[in-house]
């Protein structure tokens, strides 16, 4: 509906370019998401693998400017840990049908908040230690590289959920179920009820008749 007021024109206006800017994040995100699926194919589950892929295009890119390959690395780390916040935000430490601490617009407790921020930063040490497995050969001969990548992947009893990629196809196929819930479902995650239409009232109701 078109906005009401004094500044209506302005409100339409940002309202229209709040769904382009939609639109271009979406289409960016895509973009990105699809990369990142294929490069873990492509690269960590073929083995040995098909082409370096992203690790070749960061390279490349350093080539070009010294640090814009070093700016694209660090951009697709950032949107998979904001594709992480994302998957926080919208489970909410569910439990089957029991949803433990859930975010919620406007009416989320404090401690709620605290448990949710604290899972996000547990999982951001998952996510360097995922990026550092994907781009190991972008990243090699780097601390990051030592620490989450030939130490970690040599301890004892863990080793082989890296040596068979056991996080990478659990990646795969989580990646998988959500596309298909997000299209079945026409992205309805949040646990937020539809409104209710209510039925109009009129706002006079006339108590006497006039003759």
């Amino acid at each position: 509906m078109y906005p009401q007021g004094e500044k209506a024109e302005t409100a339409w206006a940002m309202t229209v370019l709040g769904y382009l800017a939609k639109l271009v994040l979406g289409v960016l995100g895509l973009i990105v998401s699809v990369a990142w699926i294929a490069h873990i194919v492509i690269y960590l589950l073929i083995n040995p693998p098909l082409s370096p892929f992203l690790n070749g295009v960061f390279i490349k890119l350093d080539d070009v400017w010294g640090l814009l390959g070093t700016a694209a690395f660090a951009f697709f780390c950032f949107y998979l840990l904001l594709a992480v916040i994302a998957g926080a935000m919208m489970l909410g430490m569910r439990l089957v049908f029991i949803t433990i601490h859930p975010m919620k617009w406007g009416a989320t407790l404090m401690n709620s908040f605290l448990f949710n921020v604290g899972l996000i930063l547990l999982c951001s040490i998952s996510v360097i230690q995922f990026c550092a497995t994907s781009f190991a050969y972008y990243a090699q001969a780097t601390a990051a590289q030592e620490i989450f990548g030939h130490t970690l992947q040599s301890l004892r009893g863990i080793k082989y959920l890296y040596k068979y990629n056991v996080f990478q196809i659990a990646f795969i196929a989580l990646a998988g179920l959500t596309f298909v819930l997000y299209a079945a479902f026409f992205c309805n995650f949040s646990g937020m009820e539809k409104k209710k239409t209510k039925r109009q009232i009129p706002a006079f109701r006339l108590k006497h008749v006039l003759p």
